[in-house]
């Protein structure tokens, strides 16, 4: 009698060890300065004040450590013992304070925080005068300009407006030339020569108004009604 075949052992599975996951770095603490930004003369932000006494913690004036500085802003809030509230902070600085991010440091309700001031730039003109009184032909003006804002303020040589005489369709260019191109430096303040021209032709029975760009400011020049039979300037 044949003896059976024994079947071979069926081959063993060999699991292979799973690699190890690798692990992520953990995420980077968050950074827990105060952003206080907007123009130099108002800065602003919200700080989170945690009253841990069960005495009422008031708060009020805080003060902002900036470049060996100590600026006073404003703030109010009463907070009940144990309670957090959100507190609104603004702060100014000079107007003539760069733009860009600073590092600084806040003391409100008792509590020095880190601080970045993020200054906005803040572009702002004073011109004198503001409205000169014109006459047909060229004359002379002198322009007082004050840079009271952040920024570098360059002025044009020649600049130009439509006159307006309250109709439907705009005149002839008012021109205002000034002797040479400048530039204004935040907080300086410069006298500068110029010549308007107010074109001739205008209708001597209406009053015609223009206002000539000087950088973000304007220079209203008003041209008055005349009688037909005065000599033109």
């Amino acid at each position: 009698m044949p003896t059976p075949r024994r079947k071979p052992p069926a081959a063993k599975t060999v699991s292979t060890p799973a690699r190890p996951s690798r692990r992520r770095p953990p995420a980077a603490e968050p950074d827990d300065a105060i952003v206080l930004a907007g123009p130099p003369g108002r800065l602003t932000t919200t700080v989170t004040v945690e009253n841990v006494s069960a005495d009422r913690l008031v708060v009020r004036r805080p003060t902002l450590h900036l470049g060996g500085e100590a600026v006073t802003g404003a703030a109010s809030a009463i907070i009940p013992g144990g309670r957090t509230v959100e507190v609104p902070v603004v702060v100014p600085l000079p107007a003539t304070t760069p733009p860009g991010r600073h590092e600084a440091e806040m003391e409100l309700g008792g509590v020095r925080r880190r601080v970045v001031v993020d200054v906005a730039p803040h572009p702002a003109l004073e011109l004198s005068p503001r409205r000169v009184l014109a006459v047909e032909g060229s004359q002379d003006v002198t322009l007082v300009v004050t840079n009271t804002g952040n920024v570098r303020m360059p002025l044009a040589a020649l600049t130009m407006a439509r006159a307006d005489d309250g109709g439907p369709d705009p005149g002839p260019d008012v021109v205002l030339a000034l002797e040479a191109p400048a530039a204004v430096e935040p907080g300086q303040t410069v006298t500068l020569p110029a010549r308007l021209e107010v074109p001739p032709g205008l209708d001597p029975a209406r009053r015609h108004t223009a206002s000539v760009p000087v950088g973000i400011a304007d220079l209203d020049v008003v041209i008055l009604p005349r009688d037909r039979s005065e000599s033109k300037s």
